[in-house]
C-alpha cells in the first residue's frame, strides 16, 4: 500500500507541475487578444474562448497536485487546535463520509458527460466552433487523479496513525 501511494504522489507531483505549465500558452493567448483588441482594433473571435478553455484545463488538471502539497482553502481554526491523532482522525473519517462519496459521484458524472460530447463530436456553440469534447474530456481525467491522490493520502493519514511513515 505505501508503495501505491508513494505511486500515486509522486505521479501527480510530475503531472502537477507539468500541468502548471499551461499558465504560460494562457498568458499568451491574453496578451496577443489585448494587443489584437486595443492596439490594431482587430479582436479574434477565438481568443476570448481559447483563455476559458485553456485556464478551465490548468484549474481542473491542477486539483490533484493541490491536494498533494495539501493547499486547499479550509478553515481549519478549531481543527487546529486539536492533536495530530484526532486531525488525522477526522480527515480519515471526513474521506470516507464526504470526499468518497462526492469525487466519486462528480467522476462518475464527468465520464458520463464527457462520452456523450465524444457521442456527438460535440462543437461549441459561438462563432470560431472549435470540438468542446477534447476539453470535457480533461473533466474525468482530472476527477481520476484527485480521486487517486485522496486514496494516496488516505493511505498516508493511515500510515501515520499507526505511527508509521510512507
Amino acid at each position: 500500500m505505501k508503495k501505491i501511494a508513494r505511486a500515486i504522489s509522486a505521479a501527480n507531483d510530475t503531472l502537477g507541475r507539468f500541468f502548471s505549465l499551461l499558465i504560460l500558452p494562457l498568458i499568451f493567448v491574453v496578451m496577443y487578444e489585448v494587443i489584437a483588441r486595443k492596439i490594431f482594433h482587430a479582436p479574434t473571435s477565438w481568443g476570448f474562448e481559447l483563455t476559458i478553455y485553456i485556464y478551465g484545463a490548468h484549474f481542473m488538471l491542477g486539483m490533484a497536485y493541490t491536494l498533494l502539497l495539501d493547499r486547499h482553502v479550509r478553515i481549519d481554526v478549531i481543527v487546529m487546535q486539536l492533536s495530530e491523532k484526532v486531525q488525522l482522525w477526522l480527515r480519515i473519517i471526513t474521506f470516507v463520509i464526504i470526499f468518497i462519496p462526492f469525487v466519486g459521484a462528480l467522476t462518475y458524472a464527468a465520464i458520463v458527460f464527457a462520452a456523450e460530447s465524444w457521442s456527438i463530436l460535440e462543437l461549441s456553440s459561438t462563432a470560431w466552433k472549435p470540438p468542446i469534447y477534447p476539453f470535457k474530456t480533461i473533466m474525468p481525467i482530472a476527477m481520476l487523479l484527485l480521486l487517486a491522490q485522496g486514496i494516496a493520502n488516505f493511505i498516508r493519514d493511515i500510515y501515520k496513525l499507526k505511527g508509521e511513515s510512507i
